[in-house]
């Protein structure tokens, strides 16, 4: 399909005010600092930040995932808005008022700090930087695709316009061209997906009636308060899963905690995340009413066939938007600007991360002057930046076993990770020793998780219809989009549960069955719902760090700094250090005769208890002592 010329006219205008945002920010911060590349100088506003921080977590696959979700499963995802604002509303709460103000670039530098372990910093840093960049290849690759089919330019020109695009501005603005790039991109996003919810809702006779149909169709489920495990999605599951993939993504990531240390002040980065918050769940809302504008379109001839639910968004486009220039140029911005604003926040990130945690002790940069680190930094984002658009490249090469592999490990980081910043901040007595058998053991299980949960059968969709469909309705569109639909099955299909915690509700196919299925083998455990892999992640990962610090060793409060601690979990710690001094006080100094009374023989027993007898005595020569003292007979 080629788009006409106003469709092409808004997406250039889109690509090109990214662009001068990045020119602007090159020009004035030429001769930028280290921190004022990276971080703004950390005076940045709360309000461009919070949009960069939403965009930088809704990408192109989540927009696809999200509508497609709702298209084929219903809305019950749809309430891990609820786990989302939690665990925002707890990270401004408990976790920005102990990170801001140790000024950190990395964030990792807080590991190294609380557990005083180079080697656990510079371990977490690494998985990090694998994962992020190999995280970039795959953010350029499926859109990319369909992109091709929806704009008639091959994948290699997509994945060089995207690359080249985000690259460019991010290497010579720093933060400040990301941000404020990422600020246009979302309003550009918000317009794009409104289109489509607009443009369905005039079609099908208002909102009202989408929902009534998405009702009748079974779409609109709620509140399923069941605590089975084993099915797909319920209420709890769904809750449990929106917080844990909001902690990994906001509280233990280089690319979204980099953004609220770039404000001014803790409260500034509160409020990042609560404007961020009120941002994230209004696009979600967008988006997942966009799947059912879908559903109601095509609930009486079903497009889809045996593909992923995420492709059915390109259908509608190509079905829909077309009928009104511009809109598909919108729409395509959208996604343009979706992917540019994931990779170019990737991108900041991993300079930040290689700069802070690798480079910067080297001898050879220890003289170097702020203005020259700035330009060193601007090389490395370029360099990642090429990296970035030749991972893209590459990846369609290796096919599904690449993607399996690769994204097995980012799901399997993500709760153990979580869990070792929990025991960070929360649990004071865990040294470095326990805290490192605790993550590397928890990180092995949930690999094999992942892993295991690729042999559990998909869920079934929803019921779906072509009872209404002419014997050509959607041939010419099927004919453009095989190759989407060929690639994007063995993407989605195959890779499902290890993308979840990584990648939002991409996880639209294969997951685990509603109760487990026969015949499987070990299906008690890889049946477990995927909403629960980085829960398992965490948890277990508290809880062996916790065993092996008792068979260790424990800290003391002379080990951790205060300011590196929880408050509460803190003053705990030092009312434990009380019982210690109190008890040593019993077993030390009650053992001891009051003074002048050395002869006396102590009989004590061997666990340090007194004869009463003998405490009758002394406290009867005590008063003696103090009757004789005031010179009484």
């Amino acid at each position: 399909m080629g788009l006409g010329t106003l469709d092409v006219v808004m997406l250039v205008l889109s690509l090109l005010a990214s662009a001068a945002v990045g020119v602007y920010f090159s020009v004035l911060g030429r001769n930028s600092t280290s921190v004022e590349y990276l971080l703004g100088g950390r005076t940045m506003k709360p309000l461009p930040l919070a949009l960069s921080l939403m965009v930088g977590t809704v990408s192109a696959i989540t927009i696809m995932g999200s509508a497609g979700e709702m298209y084929a499963y219903g809305t019950q995802l749809w309430l891990m808005d609820l786990g989302i604002l939690l665990a925002l509303f707890i990270i401004a709460k408990y976790f920005i008022p102990i990170m801001y103000p140790l000024e950190l670039i990395s964030l990792y530098q807080y590991i190294e700090k609380r557990f005083k372990s180079k080697w656990l910093r510079q371990a977490t840093a690494v998985l990090q930087l694998v994962g992020g960049y190999l995280f970039i290849g795959f953010l350029l690759f499926p859109p990319s695709l369909a992109l091709q089919s929806m704009m008639g330019l091959s994948f290699f020109v997509n994945i060089i316009i995207i690359g080249v695009s985000c690259t460019l501005y991010s290497t010579f603005g720093g933060v400040k061209a990301v941000v404020y790039a990422d600020t246009l991109q979302a309003v550009v996003m918000i317009v794009g997906v409104l289109a489509i919810v607009i443009q369905g809702a005039v079609n099908m006779g208002g909102i009202e009636n989408v929902l009534d149909i998405a009702y009748h169709g079974d779409r609109l489920e709620f509140f399923n308060m069941s605590l089975n495990p084993y099915q797909r999605h319920s209420f709890w599951l769904c809750v449990i899963y929106g917080f844990f993939f909001t902690l990994s993504n906001n509280a233990v990531n280089q690319s979204q905690v980099q953004r609220y240390f770039s404000t001014g002040s803790v409260r500034n980065a509160q409020w990042v995340l609560y404007y961020s918050a009120i941002a994230l769940v209004s696009l979600r809302f967008l988006i997942n009413l966009a799947g059912l504008v879908m559903y109601a379109y095509f609930r009486d001839c079903d497009p889809m066939g045996k593909a992923d639910p995420s492709i059915v968004l390109i259908f509608y486009v190509m079905r829909e938007l077309t009928k009104i220039p511009g809109l598909t140029g919108l729409f395509v911005a959208a996604v343009y600007a979706a992917v540019l604003s994931s990779v170019s926040t990737q991108l900041n990130s991993m300079t930040a991360l290689l700069w802070e945690d690798f480079l910067k002790v080297l001898p050879v940069f220890r003289d170097w002057s702020e203005i020259k680190v700035g330009y060193l930094q601007k090389l490395i984002v370029f360099l990642s930046g090429v990296l970035g658009i030749v991972l893209g490249l590459a990846v369609s090469q290796f096919g599904k076993s690449f993607f399996t592999t690769v994204l097995a490990i980012n799901g399997a980081l993500t709760g153990p990770l979580i869990g070792l910043f929990i025991v960070a901040l929360f649990l004071p007595w865990v040294p470095a020793k326990g805290a490192t058998i605790g993550f590397i053991l928890a990180i092995a299980f949930n690999g094999v998780m992942v892993i295991g949960q690729q042999s559990i059968p998909k869920a079934p969709y929803l019921p779906l219809s072509k009872e209404g469909c002419p014997a050509t309705s959607i041939a010419n569109v099927t004919a453009n989009v095989t190759e989407i639909e060929d690639v994007a099955t063995t993407i989605v299909t195959t890779l499902a549960p290890t993308l979840a915690p990584t990648l939002e509700n991409i996880t639209t196919t294969v997951t685990p069955s509603p109760v487990p299925s026969e015949g499987i083998a070990d299906e008690w455990l890889f049946g477990l719902s995927y909403c629960l892999n980085p829960l398992w992640g965490s948890m277990l990962c508290i809880l062996l760090s916790l065993i092996a610090s008792a068979i260790t060793g424990y800290n003391t409060p002379e080990d951790v700094e205060e300011k590196l601690v929880d408050p509460g979990m803190w003053r705990i710690f030092q009312r434990s250090l009380k019982l210690q001094i109190k008890e040593s006080f019993y077993k030390t100094i009650l053992r001891r005769r009051p003074r002048g009374d050395h002869n006396a023989r102590d009989t004590s027993d061997e666990t340090g208890t007194r004869d009463p007898l003998n405490n009758l005595m002394d406290t009867k020569d005590t008063k003696d002592n103090e009757i004789d003292g005031n010179g009484v007979v």
